[in-house]
């Protein structure tokens, strides 16, 4: 088998089953290129925070009416360092997929509070599958989504705080928005960003962006020009922005057709780190990655295995790793 077929063969059924969907046309809505309102001083923390089991509290940004910020926590085993967020990937359909990312931060001495982002999980639209709603062609809505996870990692980040460092693991479509609430005033010991997407890559290289250039056809809108659209995301790409967090790792797969390489590659680049390179696609390195598992409860740990970068503020050497 030619090298990389099989992981590039998972990811292009991952986006052929949600291909097979039905969806309704979207039109494609351009907003303004303004900052991400998101970034400011917290308004109030909730009176209670998260222990052991689920939590919920009102959303600091609410996007409809009761609309509840929501996380699952669970106790560290041995020695506590802290409280490490756990972002999960886009679409994610129960918290199990997630396991074992949150067993060996828990080995490493870490109390892991899974975040829901907004419609996942518990938080799904009635009738609706979980991570629906969460994207939209609707640019000013998308950014509006973006602003409320982040608003609600920064209000987890400032809770945990008050018992001890806290740090910041997010997955996918949750690494794009926990790289940029590791750009927030609330500092993170470290924040480990798993195939974080570049979103004009996507809309350009990807099937997920033929999938939605489709939808946008089907409504009657036209799709816009490469930079007009590039210039619509640019609030939501962390790069532009400086790293708050105290350490930065960055992972990709070599072989990832959701989020290409690039993308992480880019932010690593911006951040003045090294993305960490492993021979996998999306799917594959997510979920199926020992190498990236154990570089991860290194770093989670202390240490710094090779190809592990760290950010600005952090000595910086190590090389691009291939495992």
């Amino acid at each position: 088998m030619r090298p990389g077929l099989l992981h590039r063969s998972l990811d292009a059924f991952a986006v052929w089953t949600e291909d097979l969907l039905r969806r309704p046309p979207e039109a494609c809505l351009i907003a303004p290129a303004e900052p991400l309102a998101c970034f400011g001083p917290l308004a109030g923390l909730p009176g209670t925070a998260p222990a052991e089991g689920p939590w919920s509290a009102p959303s600091p940004l609410p996007l409809h009416a009761g609309d509840r910020m929501s996380v699952r926590a669970t106790r560290a085993r041995g020695p506590r360092r802290g409280t490490a967020l756990l972002v999960p990937p886009w679409k994610i359909a129960r918290p199990g997929l997630v396991s074992g990312y949150a067993a060996l931060l828990r080995r490493a001495g870490w109390d892991v509070w899974l975040v829901s982002p907004p419609h996942h999980l518990e938080r799904t639209t009635a009738g609706k599958r979980s991570g629906e709603g969460f994207v939209s062609l609707d640019l000013a809505r998308l950014r509006r989504v973006f602003e409320q996870l982040v608003l609600e990692l920064r209000t987890c980040a400032a809770l945990a705080a008050r018992t001890g460092p806290v740090a910041l693991v997010g997955l996918s479509l949750g690494a794009l928005a926990g790289a940029l609430a590791a750009s927030a005033p609330e500092r993170l010991a470290f924040a480990a960003l798993v195939a974080p997407p570049h979103l004009p890559a996507v809309m350009a290289e990807t099937g997920i962006g033929r999938r939605y250039r489709r939808l946008a056809a089907l409504a009657g809108t036209a799709w816009p020009e490469t930079d007009a659209l590039s210039a619509a995301l640019a609030p939501l790409d962390p790069g532009l922005r400086a790293p708050t967090a105290a350490r930065v790792l960055v992972a990709s797969g070599s072989y990832d057709a959701i989020a290409p390489p690039e993308g992480p590659a880019r932010l690593a680049r911006a951040w003045g780190a090294e993305a960490t390179c492993y021979p996998r696609g999306h799917i594959s390195l997510l979920f199926l990655c020992r190498a990236l598992r154990r570089d991860l409860a290194a770093f989670a740990g202390g240490a710094a295995p090779a190809g592990v970068a760290e950010s600005l503020q952090s000595r910086r050497g190590a090389s691009s790793h291939q495992a």
